[in-house]
């Protein structure tokens, strides 16, 4: 399908483009103001994090010897950290119980501050900011709608030598937030662009060859470029380039075509779009329209080619494009065209007006790449590694760049890996192209680009246990006649903003249809709204015998899931202790990365870790019900009766999740109990089970005790005295009972 908006709908969208910009400083966030800002609190109030300055002439001289392409551009130094809500920062406690953590990190003489994440996980209601120390520079709210399945993150960066962390935590949900740093990047170069002296980074840092995308030479492309975008990738501390491409579903799935040679670390990688100047002069451009997180589908080293989808669907503020492609493999006659960020610089565009060669490079075989023999005007440098190459004809990615030489002082070649050579691969979905772009196998080879705006919808909340009440909200800048919504359980509406209630838990595509005279636009989301009524629940369970006690523990999910965490604490009248656990004939049996995440046998607290793979490549467990793991206790003496409850609902910082590719959330709590049931029949003495107390128990008990002998039918019975151990001072007790009038056993 092809949707049409007219030039008029456009200008509307590039101003409201510019108001939004003009107002934010976020990545995908929800805004607002950070709540420490209504407190007088002194800078030396806040704990501080400082590191030591990077050795930055030696980095910069070895960012002097990897200028080639096939290396992906350094402009910060990383220190692996590991701080979090426990162990650093400051909290203040509110009037209304509700908390503030607050961390100030410094690194002397940095340029800006980026963060990676080893566990980010917000609970409803909190929201985590970042700033810098005069406060001019803003990014969050980022809130429950950043989590991520595998529970990684990352934040853009923030200019200056100071960054302040702020997370705010409501009452309710007090403890239950998840904020681990795992890597502090200290910009060596000037991404930011604020220093005089900077050192050929960022804005103004690429060569002045270079074609800013919105002058003149670019007007014809100005669809493509809205796919194109800046990597922060490597663990936050290099640069590549990409590009969003259409499939033949033409869904709007985010895949993302880059270099192979720039993977590494792609779950937190940060995108940011729009990152040009808003005309032809060199002025520095926006730098909040960014998301983070993606997942590899597939990646081929000898076309050097990756295509991620991202794990947050780029919002219709960001306007972005999706750019066709061709998988033939026949040369541009009419010549080439690259969009990309050379140096991190601001969004350029090059041209070759000659057809390109077939090829291979680095080591490659079978013509796997495109030769741009000579840019005509512009060129490429490091930061535009995995930007895209288009026909300059039809507008379709022909391939991403992998390496080369040119540069402003070197008019010479440069070559993309092949789309045409990727298509097929390596002859699996997780080394080729086809299966993604083409995913119903149609054998198309050729796909125009696909521009999602004049139609956009919203809802909140997207998740929440069923009966789920939506509030849906489109929006359009067409003149529009008529709204029409498919909510994805078969109800529809007609109006700009219904309201919807979901009855049934289950998983929801949501479409929204506007006519505007002989337009109809369609904007889709598929498994948009979660309804739930998902719980993680333990079974009930009599303990006869002083022995290892089992306790299953189900899940009923209605998403699929990959990572589960089950805190157990079982202080309690039964007195346990926890042996192990197993998934064994479980619905998780086949999840590879079972674990501890917590032991305290003596607090009696206990946390397991369920997680299917660490890289995606086990599938996630499916929407069901059943269990999921099972727990082995060993009690010890106690009366009858005596009952301890196996309380999943939490502890300290360790609290239930379930996470998904689609969603992270914590179920609903249902806590099993063991119950000491005893077998005592009210005789104790009665070693033998018989149902009196005799010289034969007598025997058998000195038997056990020095023999050897079997235990007693009931430990509780063999108990004479029911001092909770079977000793030498039960014979003592059973003799004065037996033969010298002693007092009778205790009743169980």
């Amino acid at each position: 399908m092809h949707h049409r908006v007219n030039r008029f709908t456009l200008c509307l969208l590039s101003f409201t483009l510019c108001l939004i910009s003009s107002q934010a400083f976020a990545q995908l966030s929800e805004g607002g103001i950070p709540p420490s800002f209504g407190l007088k609190t002194a800078a030396a109030d806040i704990a501080t994090i400082t590191t030591r300055p990077p050795n930055v002439p030696a980095l910069l001289a070895e960012d002097e010897s990897e200028e080639a392409k096939d290396i992906p551009f350094r402009f910060g130094y990383p220190y692996e950290v590991a701080y979090d809500l426990t162990n650093s920062g400051t909290w203040d406690t509110l009037a209304d119980g509700s908390r503030i953590w607050r961390l100030r990190i410094e690194c002397p003489e940095a340029y800006s501050i980026n963060l990676v994440y080893r566990m980010f996980w917000m609970p409803p209601g909190a929201r985590f900011y970042i700033y810098n120390e005069d406060r001019s520079h803003l990014i969050g709210a980022f809130t429950e709608r950043n989590n991520k399945e595998y529970g990684e993150f990352a934040t853009a960066p923030v200019p200056g030598a100071v960054s302040i962390l702020e997370y705010y935590e409501p009452a309710a949900v007090s403890g239950q937030g998840l904020l681990s740093i795992q890597r502090i990047v200290h910009a060596y170069r000037d991404i930011f662009a604020i220093a005089a002296d900077k050192d050929a980074a960022g804005f103004g840092g690429s060569g002045s060859c270079n074609n800013n995308v919105n002058c003149p030479e670019g007007a014809l492309w100005q669809d493509d470029k809205r796919a194109v975008a800046m990597i922060l990738t490597s663990g936050g501390f290099r640069l590549c380039s990409g590009a969003l491409v259409n499939n033949l579903r033409e869904d709007l799935t985010p895949y993302f075509l880059t270099a192979n040679h720039c993977l590494g670390g792609e779950a937190t990688w940060v995108f940011m779009f729009n990152y040009e100047s808003p005309a032809c002069a060199n002025v520095d451009g926006p730098t909040w329209m960014t998301v983070s997180g993606s997942i590899r589908r597939a990646n081929y080293a000898n076309s050097d080619f990756a295509l991620l989808e991202l794990l947050e669907q780029p919002p219709d503020s960001y306007n972005v494009y999706y750019a066709g492609w061709s998988a033939i493999n026949e040369p541009a006659p009419s010549g080439v065209v690259g969009i990309h960020h050379p140096s991190g610089d601001i969004k350029k565009i090059s041209f070759d007006y000659d057809a390109v060669v077939s090829a291979n490079y680095g080591g490659s075989t079978g013509g796997t790449h495109w030769r741009v023999v000579a840019w005509n005007d512009g060129t490429t440098e490091g930061g535009s590694s995995g930007s895209p190459l288009f026909d300059s004809l039809t507008h379709r990615v022909v391939g991403q760049l992998h390496g080369g030489t040119a540069s402003c002082a070197s008019i010479t070649s440069d070559y993309y890996g092949k789309i045409a050579m990727s298509w097929n691969g390596g002859g699996t979905s997780a080394t080729r192209l086809r299966d993604w772009l083409d995913p119903d196998n149609s054998g198309i080879l050729q796909l125009d680009g696909l521009d999602p705006a004049g139609a956009g919808l919203s809802a909140l909340p997207t998740s929440g246990d069923a009966p789920l009440n939506v509030q849906f909200n489109g929006t359009s800048f067409l003149p529009v006649d008529q709204w029409i919504w498919a909510f994805g359980d078969g109800d529809s509406a007609f109006v700009q903003s219904p309201t919807h209630e979901y009855t049934a838990p289950g998983i929801y595509d949501v479409s929204l249809a506007v006519v505007a005279g002989v337009d109809t636009v369609h904007r889709d989301r598929m498994d948009y709204v979660i309804a739930l009524a998902d719980t993680l629940k333990g079974k009930d369970t009599v303990s006869a015998l002083l022995d290892t006690v089992e306790v299953v523990i189900s899940a009923t999910n209605t998403v699929p899931l990959s990572y589960i965490v089950i805190p157990a604490s079982y202080g309690g009248d039964l007195d346990m202790s926890l042996l192990s656990y197993s998934t064994a004939g479980c619905r998780t049996d086949y999840f590879t990365l079972n674990t501890y995440l917590h032991v305290n046998d003596i607090g009696k607290q206990a946390t397991i870790r369920l997680q299917s793979s660490n890289n995606g490549s086990v599938p996630e467990l499916d929407p069901g019900t059943g269990p999921i793991v099972k727990l082995y206790f060993q009690t010890t003496a106690d009366m009858p009766d005596d009952s301890t409850v196996v309380n999943l609902s939490g502890y300290s910082t360790y609290n239930p999740i379930f996470t998904g590719s689609l969603l992270t959330y914590a179920p609903k709590i249902e806590s099993p109990t063991v119950l000491y049931a005893g077998c005592c029949d009210g005789i104790r003495g009665d070693f033998s089970g018989d149902g009196s107390t005799n010289i034969t128990d007598l025997t058998l008990l000195v038997s056990h005790l020095f023999s050897g002998g079997p235990d007693p039918e009931c430990f509780e019975e063999g108990d004479v005295d029911g001092n909770g151990a079977i000793v030498i001072s039960d014979i003592t007790f059973l003799v004065n009972f037996l033969f010298k009038g002693g007092p009778a056993p205790v009743p169980c």
